[in-house]
């Protein structure tokens, strides 16, 4: 059997029905520019921007802006891009068919796109007939996603202050109980700094011994000296926890008011490298290279028929 796949041969092929082909390739051309025109295919506009994430911190193996991603991905932002820009409608699904979210999220994400760039930052793409919906929907998406990290902010920081809150509480009371226990202790044995009685007791009772001086009064620092030894230990215990629990109550207090501080702040988090603006060109469908591959395939079917053709009559003869 002759070989058709050799060059010269296809080249004679394809001379021989040069006619056929030509024909073919332009019924393909009229009929996939035809097919390809906005009657057909709607034209979409592609609005743009890239983010870079800011203000926030890396809770897992993830960077901050696979966060960014994994936040623009989420399904709650896209329910309220649904619902805002009445997407069901743009994209001609029902709300009452029985398929409806699966159909509206597939929609969805076939004219939105987001993905991380070698630069860590985030492209964001938005396709859509109407330029400036496509550009708006990119600037909503964005306005959406500093509203979305705010919450979880001030939920994440909130639960935070509400913990310290209450380990100030527990450390104000533990802290009320010591003093207390030593405003007796100084009501009672008139200890008020065991550190510093002590040592002017002591030396008083020197000087007293020394001195000559009268019993009386020698029995009264014995009498206070006394009261030191019998709670003076104890009393000093309570100078020490007292004065490590303040310590424990002021951090308590910073990490509070550290807490609250972030839960209530009004920032950004996300750094826009690139606005969105409507496009003045169409993005899709590239006309061009529809007809291109059309004519392509169309072409190449027809040379397989022509072989099939040349080979049948071949095997007859």
């Amino acid at each position: 059997m002759k070989n058709f796949f050799d060059n010269q041969s296809l080249l004679t092929l394809i001379w021989k029905w040069k006619i056929h082909f030509i024909v073919i390739g332009l019924i393909t051309i009229l009929l996939a520019a035809v097919f390809s025109s906005p009657y057909f295919l709607t034209p979409l506009y592609k609005s743009q921007s890239r983010l870079y994430p800011i203000n926030t911190r890396s809770y897992s193996e993830e960077s901050e802006s696979e966060q960014l991603l994994e936040i623009l991905s989420s399904t709650d932002l896209k329910r309220q891009m649904i619902d805002v820009f009445n997407l069901s409608e743009r994209y001609g699904i029902k709300p009452d068919d029985p398929y409806y979210r699966t159909n509206i999220l597939k929609e969805y994400n076939d004219h939105v796109d987001y993905k991380k760039t070698e630069f860590e930052t985030i492209e964001l793409t938005v396709l859509d007939p109407d330029p400036q919906v496509a550009s708006d929907m990119v600037d909503s998406l964005i306005s959406f996603y500093n509203s979305k990290v705010k919450l979880l902010q001030r939920e994440k920081y909130g639960e935070q202050a509400f913990s310290y809150q209450n380990d100030l509480k527990r450390k104000t009371t533990e802290i009320d109980s010591v003093l207390v226990l030593m405003a007796d202790l100084r009501k009672n044995y008139g200890l008020l700094d065991y550190e510093v009685q002590a040592e002017q007791l002591t030396l008083g009772y020197m000087n007293a011994l020394s001195g000559n001086a009268a019993p009386k009064a020698v029995n009264e620092i014995k009498s206070m000296l006394g009261k030191m030894e019998e709670k003076g230990g104890e009393f000093l215990l309570m100078e020490v926890q007292l004065e490590a629990l303040e310590v424990q109550r002021d951090t308590i207090d910073r990490k509070l008011d550290k807490a609250l501080s972030l839960a209530n702040k009004d920032e950004s988090y996300a750094m826009i490298v690139e606005e969105a603006f409507p496009a003045d060109k169409k993005s899709y469908p590239t006309r061009w290279l529809i007809v291109f591959v059309s004519l392509l395939a169309t072409e190449f079917l027809a040379l397989v028929t022509v072989i099939s053709i040349e080979s049948l009559k071949i095997s007859k003869s």
